[in-house]
């Protein structure tokens, strides 16, 4: 199956380089922060879950609202493509 797709942000096939998260920080009070350098997506969803005590479904809201919710916000056209990408999980 070929795809002709020209935008190199939107993965078409899931896999650990399609995208790059220098740095995710998760602070709760009480605890010590977790922080992680280039994490892979299943590293990140793992450690979170963890950390948290939560279930996939719990983790999976949680990543979609810290990426899509940032200082610098997404245009329309980028945050569709995320919220595609990441309702694909």
């Amino acid at each position: 199956m070929t795809n002709h797709h020209t935008d190199d942000w939107v993965c078409l096939e899931d896999g650990e380089d399609d995208y790059v998260i220098d740095r995710f920080e998760l602070r709760v009070k009480g605890k010590k922060p977790l922080v992680l350098n280039n994490p892979s997506f299943s590293k990140l969803f793992y450690n979170v879950q963890q950390y948290l005590h939560i279930n996939q479904t719990q983790a999976k809201a949680l990543l979609q609202l810290t990426i899509v919710d940032v200082p610098d916000p997404l245009t329309a056209t980028e945050h569709l493509k995320l919220v595609q990408v990441l309702s694909k999980r």
